[in-house]
């Protein structure tokens, strides 16, 4: 182990927890990570409705030694009309719940860790172990962003262009910041599975070229442009959607259910990933290139399950996909060309494209979970803790 048991590591999401999100997956493993880094790791979390219903540890296979506190958050998400509204009362009152939680519990040589601003603020009054991992880039209120960046003691970055940015933004950044994209569990998407049991499993046609895509159904993540590329797919190719929200997969069933080529699935428990993505000829990752969340900001968990799998990979040409794939170990394709999209779907299945594959399983390697959790820990030892 790499840290004393005693370290304390305090990691705060302001989301449901669990939940079929991405946000709260990440903050599991990253949970699982640390603990295995020798952290003692609390999880601070809002009580909202709709969370805390289902058991985390069981959920996310999170090991017991990884507390999660639920704390008190005025939720008023039943307000649908004013969502916005009852989203920012229930992040400032979360954010007050978990200060006032780590003044009391939390011993003042703890590490405060999180990807959400305002509770890492107000914990930087007090402590001074306060470290950002920074997910969207923030384009505006840079005033405060730049106060925030000042006052943590430690920063990450999920990809270069991130972190070059942030360091235009505020420049004492540099001397303590850490690029380090996200990971993936090798051990279960590298397992998942001979390709005809995985369908005999999931009931998917054996006779037909599987192109999967895992994952949200929202607009920037390309979902309509693969939908738009699976129309003049050849007969015997089909797209399959596995993923998204009951909102988001009602719309996509309105907007794509009768065409033949495509199969929507809905959404499946992220344990059962590793079987679908066993399952398919290609993996696709259609990113939109209109949104700078999609070109620049993002580093998707999605893609590294993709690379861990051993199927060929086909992405959008961004440079937040650049940051792991290239044409050694991909087929990158001009985003938001449904044309474009098809024919690298189409020169996917040519079985000389494994080597692509292969190359892209050895690149991944490095970026499991606990190598990611290791790098972070020793990032932090390399800037010696305060106590």
């Amino acid at each position: 182990m790499l840290c004393d048991m005693s370290q304390r590591l305090f990691l705060i999401f302001h989301g449901r927890f669990p939940s079929e999100k991405a946000a709260a997956l990440f903050t599991a493993k990253s949970a699982g990570a640390f603990d295995d880094a020798g952290f003692a790791v609390t999880v601070l979390v809002p009580c909202r409705l709709g969370g805390g219903v289902r058991d985390p540890h069981t959920y996310y296979g999170l090991s017991r030694s990884v507390a999660v506190r639920y704390l008190p958050t005025l939720d008023l998400s039943f307000l649908f009309p004013f969502k916005r509204v009852g989203f920012l009362v229930s992040f400032v009152t979360f954010s007050f719940a978990s200060f006032f939680y780590l003044l009391f519990r939390a011993p003042k040589s703890g590490i405060i860790y999180s990807n959400e601003s305002l509770p890492l603020w107000l914990a930087s009054l007090r402590f001074r172990n306060t470290f950002y991992e920074v997910h969207d880039f923030p384009e505006r209120k840079q005033g405060f962003y730049r106060s925030l960046l000042r006052r943590m003691r430690w920063v990450l970055a999920t990809n270069t262009w991130k972190g070059g940015e942030l360091a235009r933004m505020e420049p004492s950044v540099k001397r303590k910041l850490i690029v380090e994209p996200n990971a993936v569990d090798i051990e279960a998407f590298g397992n998942g599975g001979n390709k005809e049991e995985a369908r005999v499993k999931l009931d998917l046609p054996r006779d037909k070229k599987l192109a999967i895509y895992t994952g949200h159904l929202y607009a920037w993540k390309g979902v309509d442009t693969l939908s738009e590329a699976a129309k003049v797919l050849p007969e015997d190719m089909r797209v399959v959607f596995v993923g998204g929200t009951e909102k988001d997969i009602l719309r996509f069933k309105e907007s794509y259910g009768g065409e033949k080529r495509i199969m929507i699935i809905g959404h499946r428990p992220h344990d059962e990933m590793p079987l679908w993505q066993a399952a398919a000829d290609v993996l696709v990752v259609p990113n939109t290139g209109k949104e700078a969340i999609s070109a620049h900001y993002t580093s998707p968990m999605k893609l590294f399950e993709y690379m861990a799998s051993g199927r060929p990979i086909v992405a959008s040409d961004l440079p937040s996909v650049r940051e792991m794939l290239s044409e050694k170990n991909a087929i990158l394709v001009v985003p938001d060309d449904p044309q474009a999209l098809a024919e690298g779907i189409v020169r996917a299945f040519d079985p000389s494209t494994q080597i692509l594959a292969d190359r892209a399983r050895e690149d991944i390697k490095r970026h499991s979970w606990t190598a990611r959790a290791e790098r972070i820990s020793e990032f932090i030892r390399g800037r010696s803790v305060i106590h």
